[in-house]
């Protein structure tokens, strides 16, 4: 259910062949790539200083780590917004990319959102890879629901890998495989001063979503 991102530059010494962490959504009778927004904080080049890839990047893909050969070939970035510099507070609060589709020979099966509540204590799980995993399947680790902070699900951790860096914009599901979310950073629980990991809740891309995706 999970792919990584390959992103080509203008400039090639800028290139990602393997970056992160994205996934299909369907979503009223329609596929997109989601992935997260921070991502573009960190392979920006000077030139990209809001959510828009100007032109600095030419091709964002997709692919399933295991299967190099099957690729999701995005078509536009249905979020960018040139007045979104990357620095904003929205970039945290609303932590995802949307892309339309242009091509898909990933075989991966596009994931359907949740619709009801979470629950206290329920187990959710991270299905994807982490940087340090050069090949392979999908690794899946597991989480207990904690509370939402707005935009923000806070985690007990269960079974974790070591180090969380790389799944970056891979989803959140619960027991039945349903999207609940697309892996952020951290967020500090006012309550009790702790740092939980934390995905970004999808209540902003299914609003974007309702009115934008068919512009």
């Amino acid at each position: 259910m999970t792919l990584v991102n390959r992103i080509d530059f203008t400039d090639p010494q800028f290139n990602q062949p393997r970056f992160s962490c994205g996934f299909l959504l369907q979503h009223q009778g329609d596929t997109f790539a989601v992935t997260a927004k921070h991502l573009l904080k960190v392979i920006k080049t000077g030139e990209m200083g809001s959510v828009s890839f100007g032109t600095s990047i030419k091709s964002w893909s997709l692919f399933p780590l295991n299967r190099p050969e099957n690729r999701v070939v995005t078509k536009k970035l249905l979020n960018e917004n040139t007045k979104e510099a990357l620095d904003d507070k929205a970039t945290y609060d609303d932590d995802w990319l949307v892309f339309s589709l242009g091509s898909n020979t990933s075989g991966v099966k596009p994931l359907k959102v949740r619709t009801t509540p979470l629950q206290a204590g329920e187990k959710l799980y991270v299905v994807g890879w982490t940087r340090r995993i050069e090949s392979g399947p999908q690794r899946v680790y597991e989480f207990e629901y904690y509370k939402t902070i707005d935009h923000r699900i806070l985690l007990k951790e269960v079974l974790v890998p070591e180090q969380f860096g790389g799944l970056s914009g891979a989803p959140l599901v619960d027991e039945q495989g349903l999207v609940v979310g697309v892996v952020s950073n951290g967020t500090v629980d006012p309550a009790t001063k702790k740092k939980f990991f934390s995905p970004c809740a999808l209540d902003g891309l299914l609003a974007f979503l309702a009115t934008n995706s068919g512009k």
